[in-house]
């Protein structure tokens, strides 16, 4: 069975782009050797994340994200049984703040600034899916 895990958590503090491009070739390498997939965005305050895969291993991922010391108060938003991937060329793809307009913001929470908390499932799928479309890519810049 397919699932789909979507979280949100706090950056802690020093965790700068070198860090996420740390964690970004990680997860890569990692993932595609479990079969997860996803997207990662990132501002220097919230981490969102979407991991897609085998129940199990989406599971046993974020037991090990979860204790990573590089974020805290993760929060899942959404964690559903999925038909199909969203995300099946993506190991883990990457949108940083710099991709992340006002309005986009704007349209799927209610204010212009990113803050992963206040969003419902449904506005996180939404916005990630958004990204994807225009501005996901595999490194930060």
């Amino acid at each position: 069975m397919l699932t789909r895990l979507i979280y949100t958590s706090r950056v802690s503090p020093g965790v700068d782009s070198r860090a996420v491009r740390d964690i970004l070739a990680v997860s890569q390498r990692n993932n595609a050797e479990r079969g997860l997939t996803g997207a990662l965005l990132f501002n220097s305050t919230y981490f969102l994340q979407w991991l897609e895969g085998g129940r199990s291993a989406v599971n046993e991922r974020f037991r090990i994200i979860g204790a990573d010391k590089r974020h805290y108060e993760a929060e899942i938003l959404d964690y559903v049984a999925i038909n199909r991937r969203s995300f099946g060329s993506w190991t883990m793809g990457y949108a940083g703040e710099g991709a992340m307009s006002r309005d986009l913001l704007f349209e799927f929470s209610k204010t212009t600034e990113f803050n992963p908390y206040s969003l419902s499932a449904e506005s996180a799928v939404e916005l990630i899916r958004q990204l994807a479309e225009k501005s996901l890519t595999l490194e930060p810049n």
